[in-house]
């Protein structure tokens, strides 16, 4: 008597499983869709990206936005065909001002979200880069009535309100978010946030701290655990606890100088804030004299008195391999959260090192040097293939 012998893949919830391991590249999805009606099913039921995204925890790094002073900002595809997205800036995102002055400012990226600032019509743009969907915030009335006439916004930031563990990293769609804003006020030597809640669609009260450093326009905030950090120039740290609702400045680590950390006072790309293990504010320190980046991070002692302590130096003279002539020519242009990379400049060329791998990898040549600010671009790609006949033919691209 003949036996029946199944494929596992004829199991329901083994193929879910199975379907769930894909890779998280863009083309992943789109291609086990084609396979059968069966797969495409499985694959274009709502709930599957959400745990295809839960999964794989991390979301991809597709690219990084180049960001220089008085430019639009221009996207940079990190990975090969097929699993290349183009990145382009919608029409209304190019303006300028009749001078020539470009009516945006770009604040960089988190959870698969661009937010932008329009300085004419006076509100924030957030922009999604895979789907183009776009949110708008207007700036707070007061700001524009008393506080903005003196102060310019220095610093904007998108995130969901989510912890790390609950957030569905580019399943959010932009639903519920808050939208934060750091000014300061220069004769009163005052840094300045104000949050805006989605959910309230109202902008909270202003909280202040007095600082003699200025926060760097140049680099985005970081967000580690309940805390967002921003880079003050010289150095330090501005923390914004959103459980305390308390600003606080963090002080660079005292020894950085005597360590061979040789590094211009004010100068951005020499200091980048960094998420640390169990979630601790971390800071990674150039030094051009060294060659060499220095790991930091702040750790409780047994009296719960946090302090900055060396975890790793990093030479960089063994990782370029390249010609002695790119002393001092070592730049860190900008820090993926997600991913735990930071970006690097030498000379001409553009390299990014994984920092729990320490894998370090050639990213592009450039034909000249110019101050930027790379700022990194991760999501999900969750389009799957979904029929329009009824068949397995007659396919459309969906979004989900």
């Amino acid at each position: 008597m003949a036996q029946n012998h199944s494929s596992p893949l004829d199991n329901e919830d083994l193929l879910q499983e199975i379907l769930l391991r894909l890779p998280p590249k863009p083309s992943s999805l789109p291609r086990a869709s084609l396979v059968c009606k069966r797969w495409r099913c499985i694959i274009s039921d709502p709930r599957f990206p959400r745990r295809f995204r839960k999964h794989h925890r991390k979301p991809l790094l597709l690219g990084f936005f180049d960001k220089e002073i008085g430019k639009v900002p221009v996207f940079t595809p990190m990975l090969d065909p097929p699993d290349r997205i183009p990145v382009a800036l919608p029409e209304n995102l190019l303006g300028r001002e009749p001078w020539g002055h470009l009516c945006f400012s770009f604040h960089g990226c988190r959870d698969g979200i661009a937010l932008f600032l329009d300085h004419q019509r006076h509100e924030a743009i957030l922009w999604d880069p895979l789907t183009s969907v776009q949110r708008c915030v207007a700036f707070p009335s007061w700001f524009l009535d008393g506080i903005g006439k003196d102060c310019s916004i220095q610093n904007a930031t998108v995130l969901c309100p989510a912890s790390d563990n609950q957030h569905d990293h580019g399943g959010c769609h932009m639903s519920p978010f808050k939208l934060v804003f750091a000014w300061r006020d220069a004769l009163a030597r005052k840094e300045f946030i104000c949050i805006y809640e989605s959910k309230s669609g109202v902008w909270g009260d202003i909280i202040p701290t007095r600082t003699a450093y200025v926060i760097s326009r140049y680099r985005p905030s970081i967000l580690v655990g309940n805390a967002l950090c921003w880079l003050l120039e010289g150095g330090n740290i501005l923390k914004f606890d959103f459980g305390k609702h308390t600003l606080a400045v963090i002080e660079k680590p005292e020894d950085t100088h005597a360590a061979g950390c040789e590094y211009v006072q004010s100068s951005h790309s020499s200091f980048q804030i960094l998420r640390g293990e169990d979630n601790g504010i971390g800071l990674a320190i150039l030094s051009t004299l060294e060659l060499s980046i220095q790991l930091w991070v702040r750790k409780s002692k047994c009296d719960g008195v946090f302090s900055w302590v060396l975890q790793n130096t990093v030479q960089l003279d063994e990782l370029f391999s390249r010609p002695a002539r790119i002393r001092q020519l070592v730049f860190m242009l900008g820090y993926d959260e997600d991913t735990n990379v930071i970006f690097l400049s030498s000379d001409s060329h553009d390299f990014i090192l994984q920092l729990e791998s320490m894998q370090f990898n050639y990213i592009g040549r450039r034909k000249y040097r110019s101050p930027r600010e790379s700022c990194p671009y991760t999501n999900f790609c969750t389009a799957v293939v979904r029929s329009t006949a009824g068949g397995d033919g007659g396919a459309e691209n969906v979004n989900t």
